[in-house]
């Protein structure tokens, strides 16, 4: 399914390459899988949107020690860094079917993302979802990163970025020659305390 929705533009410094380093990002899992428990528990699952959302989502599913299941959906054109928020958002829910086999998934659900860019992605999968939940049912959204130009805010996130984020699992290589790569900290805490 394809979806078209009204995006704000994400935010880019373009002087820089904020990389997520690896001890910063599993210390961001058990900050974002702490908060989730504290404030939505119970929880009964965990949706990844992938690409981007597999490993936070496995992260957190490991921590909560819930069942994590699956969808894919694709709002960049390319991979390319600095690329801008078409609105344009194409889902793949057939993962996430299968994995339920008719069952629907019941309480709080996290729906987890590794960036909430312009928030398209969020807002085209969350009513897709629909199908999939029973109607106690309730979506909360969780992302690594939360582009400073968004209008969607997730309910939880670890940080705010005004430039383009590498991944732990996304090679630097595609940085500017005369990019300055800058570690995001190792937080203590949520920003949204």
């Amino acid at each position: 399914m394809t979806d078209d929705i009204a995006t704000t533009p994400r935010r880019f410094r373009h002087d820089r390459l904020l990389v997520m380093t690896l001890p910063a990002y599993e210390q961001s899992i058990q900050l974002l899988a702490a908060a989730a428990e504290t404030r939505f528990a119970p929880i009964s699952a965990i949706i990844a949107i992938a690409n981007g959302g597999l490993a936070p989502a496995s992260g957190i599913a490991g921590v909560l020690n819930l069942p994590n299941y699956r969808l894919t959906a694709k709002h960049n054109p390319t991979d390319a860094i600095y690329t801008e928020a078409t609105g344009h958002v194409t889902h793949d829910l057939s993962t996430l079917s299968a994995e339920l086999n008719g069952h629907q998934l019941s309480g709080t659900v996290l729906l987890v993302d590794d960036i909430c860019g312009s928030g398209a992605t969020f807002a085209s999968v969350l009513p897709a979802l629909d199908p999939y939940l029973r109607r106690d049912a309730v979506v909360r959204t969780v992302a690594l990163c939360r582009n400073a130009g968004t209008s969607l805010d997730p309910d939880l996130w670890a940080w705010t970025v005004d430039d383009w984020v590498c991944f732990p699992w996304e090679p630097t290589t595609a940085a500017p020659p005369a990019a300055t790569i800058e570690e995001l900290p190792i937080l203590e805490q949520l920003e949204p305390a």
